[in-house]
């Protein structure tokens, strides 16, 4: 039977072991294979390939594959735009095609998707090298928003930013999160990654707030203005009540719309209708979930997703759910309102930065919540009875469950990979770069059965050639850069296969050391292919790494299992800290004297004092490594030492919700940022 189960296991992709974070190999057990199959889809009895919808990925003038299928056999291929094609296959242009094949038994079809061989770069990085400032959307303050960053104050960093010489704006995802639960505030776990968040929407510059004097009296009156005062000058974000705000305008503005527009059927409302039916299937179902959401929640606060639902509303397909929709229309037009103008307000955003010559370089999470709208709305495209997750390492000794819904790698197929094509499409449309987080995950992906533990999971192989080969072609067409988050335990060749592709590789300064010695990588040996930074959110900013602030949180926290294990964390940081000045020192980017201040602080355990040149000399250093991106994170600029998020907590620490503590108006003055863009500038025009 274990035969039997260890081969169908091999037809679904699922890995019967797996080589552990300590190097001994992991062998699943055999309930995991069963659990992970039945969510797959398998049948235990099935010992063959299954017959899957036939999609053929080719790269562009290699049609080898497709020639010897076709030999002997009558075929009539159509091109994306509708022509017919009869030439060389070849020379089959790149894009999505429809093969028909005629035999004896009748006709059967298939797409063909002719790819790029790699990845799109801009003539200014063929030729030369970009920087990009960092920030978290929500954390932006200015002196108009309403205590949350929003479209708009991305627009006014944007034009910050190219006017310092930047050449990307980094976020964190703008996925739509849970309107009906904002504290549910991590951007890597949204509700849908197709639409996007509706808080970052700013109701002053939505075009219906013109048209009411009353809603006009209302946000400007006194009592009002002290509200958005308060949030404006809260520390952290306070989700709930920006929710509770934010929604209720917007629900007036709606009202607006629908009298001023929609019912008279002028342009405007043209315009609302185009959205619709441009965002599909995909958005109506967005707005029905939202709608059923929120209708569930009011009735039980602790009901947090369509899992929870009576099960009659558990299908986007069911006659209730459309009973439901065609009741509560006006409803749910309220929410498809609310991404029209989430989307406008983005696109209005990248035109600013395009006219900054800079661009947005956004964040794809690697999944979606189990109980999210996506997993609602197309239940055969993921595997709902598992979920990502990661192997048990040193950090987290009993692995991690992410909660994050996993796309079925038998459902894209079956489909020609219409689900990860939609993806890439909704995450390109505005962005100039995209950052796809753990992307190993188009090679394989740790799954974890419903209701087991990490340490019963599984990792499941992905049509790894293909799906890359996809990316490559719609970031071609999007013209759109591809970074690759390839951090933590990555398979052997595939850092090799992606930098062949065109995907540049994430390198971050503290984790790029010498395996021996322990000391940090020249930058010589950063890869050219990369970008290149100093951390990213889930690691302490330089201020808290280099004065030991975040050893000294996660102690607090109870993040250590021993106090040994936080005394050995203390010692080595201390020589991490010599280590780095050491480095520096040899890039030839801090004198001899500056390198000497920095090992003395550094031996009395790390001081603020200093890090404004412990910084300016790590962004030089960063600089001339021969990465083709470098990205700057705002926070270190402004020597922060607040942790953006600490993994393996939830209410321990205030993950997702810290600000700046600078707002844009006075950022727009600070020399700091414009220091280093000059800094950045000329290290770039030496190490070029």
């Amino acid at each position: 039977m274990n035969d039997t189960l260890d081969r169908l296991a091999t037809v679904a992709g699922i890995e019967p072991s797996y080589h552990g974070y300590w190097g001994r190999r992991v062998r699943v057990q055999p309930a995991t294979l069963r659990a992970l199959l039945t969510a797959m889809g398998y049948d235990e009895r099935e010992t063959q390939t299954p017959t899957l919808a036939a999609v053929t990925v080719l790269t562009q003038g290699d049609a080898s594959p497709l020639e010897s299928a076709l030999r002997l056999r009558t075929w009539l291929l159509e091109l994306e735009g509708g022509e017919r094609f009869s030439g060389d296959l070849a020379q089959l242009p790149l894009g999505y095609h429809r093969l028909t094949v005629r035999e004896d038994a009748g006709e059967s079809s298939t797409e063909v998707i002719v790819v790029p061989s790699r990845c799109y770069l801009p003539p200014e990085m063929e030729d030369g090298r970009l920087w990009a400032l960092s920030t978290q959307l929500y954390a932006l303050r200015s002196q108009r928003n309403w205590g949350i960053g929003d479209f708009s104050d991305l627009a006014a960093f944007s034009a910050i930013a190219g006017r310092a010489g930047a050449g990307a704006v980094a976020l964190n995802p703008v996925h739509e999160l849970h309107p009906s639960n904002p504290r549910a505030a991590s951007p890597y776990g949204p509700s849908s990654r197709l639409f996007l968040n509706v808080l970052y929407i700013d109701p002053a510059r939505v075009a219906e707030l013109n048209e009411s004097p009353q809603i006009q009296a209302t946000i400007g009156s006194p009592d009002f203005e002290r509200m958005l005062e308060s949030l404006r000058g809260e520390t952290l974000v306070d989700y709930e009540r920006v929710a509770n705000v934010k929604l209720a305008v917007l629900e007036q503005l709606n009202q607006v719309f629908r009298a001023n527009h929609l019912d008279r059927h002028d342009e405007r409302a043209a315009a609302f209708r185009r959205f619709v039916l441009e965002g599909g299937a995909a958005l109506e179902r967005l707005a029905i979930y939202e709608t059923l959401c929120e209708f569930f929640r009011a009735r039980d606060p602790n009901c947090y997703g369509w899992q929870e639902w009576p099960s009659a509303y558990r299908s986007p397909e069911a006659p209730e759910v459309s009973r439901f929709a065609r009741e509560r229309r006006a409803r749910v037009e309220f929410f498809l309102y609310l991404q029209w103008q989430a989307q406008e307000q983005l696109a209005a955003a990248a035109r600013v930065a395009d006219r900054h010559r800079t661009r947005l370089y956004t964040d794809l999470a690697v999944g979606v919540s189990l109980n999210g709208a996506d997993a609602w709305s197309d239940q055969r495209a993921i595997i709902a009875g598992a979920s990502l997750g990661a192997p048990p390492d040193p950090l987290n000794a009993m692995g991690q469950n992410w909660g994050l819904a996993p796309l079925s790698p038998r459902a894209l197929r079956e489909r020609a990979y219409a689900p990860f094509i939609a993806l890439l499409r909704a995450n390109m449309r505005f962005s100039g770069i995209l950052r796809i987080d753990h992307v190993m995950a188009l090679r394989r992906a740790f799954l974890i059965p419903r209701g087991a533990p990490a340490t019963h999971g599984a990792y499941v192989r992905y049509p790894f050639e293909e799906m890359l080969g996809i990316l490559a072609l719609e970031s071609v067409r999007n013209r759109c850069v591809v970074v690759g988050e390839d951090l933590g335990t990555v398979p052997e060749g595939f850092r090799e296969r992606i930098h062949a592709a065109g995907v540049l590789s994430t390198r971050v300064m503290y984790f790029e050391r010498d395996i021996g010695d322990g000391s940090f990588l020249p930058p010589e040996r950063y890869p050219r292919l990369a970008a290149a930074s100093i951390g990213t959110h889930d690691l302490p900013t330089l201020a808290a790494w280099w004065t030991g602030e975040d050893l000294v949180l996660r102690a607090a926290i109870a993040l250590y299992p021993s106090a040994r294990m936080a005394q050995g964390a203390r010692r080595e940081r201390r020589l991490a800290r010599l280590a780095l000045v050491d480095a520096l020192e040899r890039a030839a980017v801090i004198d001899p004297a500056g390198a000497e201040r920095l090992r003395a602080d550094a031996r009395h355990g790390g001081s603020v004092e200093v890090v404004p040149d412990l910084t300016a000399a790590a962004h030089r250093f960063l600089s001339s490594t021969p990465s083709l991106l470098i990205v700057i994170a705002i926070e270190d600029i402004l020597a922060e030492a607040g942790a953006v998020n600490v993994p393996g907590t939830f209410d321990e620490h205030p993950n997702w919700r810290r600000k700046r503590g600078l707002s844009l108006e006075a950022l727009q003055a600070d020399a700091r940022l414009r220091e280093t863009g000059t800094s950045i500038g000329d290290a770039h025009s030496r190490s070029a």
